[in-house]
């Protein structure tokens, strides 16, 4: 009868976190801070224009405030770019490889995408303005981190954008 005493006892000495430690990495994920660090796009024109090509590489920078080692499974996110006035879905863009995040660290995470001119085709102008003349625009990726701690999957939304030809 005892033994049934000392449980409430010891939750209330040490705590959910002390029986379920995933809580802690959990909350530490959810620490996390994502910045689009570098948007570098080329396009590629070709004839017909049908098969001209969007060539993007892309650093997502995150950073790690917390204490606890994190292992990302894979991050994804929709790319978007705003520029002159108008908002365009690029696509979606994804980072496979999962990444060791170090406590009290950053992690850059890099990918190379490429999307046809078909499929950017009501966006076509707009990007070949931004890219090739430079003109002002936003890129934007707007996705979530997931991630696997003891078994338990959970994700992390973020949503980061960087200013590019100012």
């Amino acid at each position: 009868m005892r033994r049934w005493l000392v449980i409430p006892a010891l939750l209330g000495l040490v705590g959910c976190n002390a029986l379920n430690p995933a809580l802690r990495y959990e909350e530490a994920a959810r620490q996390l801070r994502f910045t689009l660090d570098r948007v570098e796009p080329r396009v590629e024109l070709a004839f017909p224009l049908e098969q001209s090509r969007l060539r993007l590489r892309l650093d997502v920078g995150v950073d790690n405030p917390s204490e606890q080692r994190l292992r990302s499974r894979r991050v994804t996110g929709e790319l978007r770019m705003q520029s002159q006035g108008e908002n365009h879905a690029i696509g979606q863009v994804s980072f496979p490889e999962g990444a060791d995040l170090a406590p009290k660290g950053r992690t850059t995470l890099r990918v190379d995408v490429s999307f046809g001119y078909a499929d950017l085709k009501s966006a076509w102008g707009p990007l070949s303005h931004a890219v090739l003349r430079q003109e002002p625009a936003t890129w934007t990726l707007a996705g979530e981190g997931r991630f696997e701690i003891m078994g338990i999957e959970f994700g992390v939304p973020f949503k980061t954008s960087k200013e590019s030809g100012r």
